[in-house]
């Protein structure tokens, strides 16, 4: 158990998603100017909707560095454990959008909560398909393209979903079912051949 700890980044997953939901309501207001293509303006991206990014790339990092030859054969179930960990970091974020809706402290946990569990989605995906490098770049890149591309008129466009409001339904939607595929992926045999390191 220790060892699967250690190498999977758990204390500082579990410090980077602590840190993403204490830091969110206070960083909604610090933006990132972005450009957009069309258009040619810039957006101001709230920090709180990149600050998700960071425990999903160390889960991803922390499952990378797993021996795959090893844990195959390996007595413990290490793909449960893989799976129960980003499902309890999934429940963290969404229980605390709902006890901070129920305080009336605002929707900002909920914006993160659904940005936390569309970004896990989609890096699942993304690392089913080329691996947990690319899952990592592409995922990180995302919030970004979402900015430069998925904006008409200032308005987002529908499948730009990390831009819309909290409490938007389609969005919510979106991100709920990139995280159901990516689960389902857990299940799948990689598309990417793994070696005994992962991108190495």
């Amino acid at each position: 158990m220790i060892w699967w700890l250690r190498i999977r980044y758990v204390p500082a997953v579990a410090a980077g998603l602590l840190a993403c939901i204490l830091l969110g309501s206070s960083a909604n207001s610090v933006t990132v100017p972005i450009p957009v293509v069309v258009g040619g303006l810039t957006f101001d991206l709230p920090m709180s909707s990149l600050l998700p990014l960071v425990p999903v790339c160390l889960i991803l990092e922390g499952q990378a560095r797993a021996d795959r030859l090893t844990e195959r054969v390996a007595v413990r179930a290490v793909r449960r454990w893989d799976a129960a960990f980003m499902a309890l970091c999934v429940l963290t974020g969404v229980v605390t959008a709902a006890v901070s809706v129920i305080a009336g402290a605002g929707t900002a946990a909920t914006a993160l909560a659904r940005d936390f569990s569309g970004y896990l989605g989609l890096a699942l995906i993304l690392r089913w398909l080329g691996g947990a490098r690319l899952a990592s770049i592409a995922t990180a890149v995302f919030p970004f393209a979402c900015v430069s591309f998925g904006l008409v008129h200032n308005r987002p466009s529908i499948w730009a979903w990390p831009l819309h409001d909290a409490t938007s339904a389609p969005a919510a939607t979106q991100a709920l079912l990139l995280l159901l595929a990516g689960a389902g992926s857990l299940l799948l045999p990689s598309l990417r051949r793994e070696d005994s390191h992962d991108d190495d």
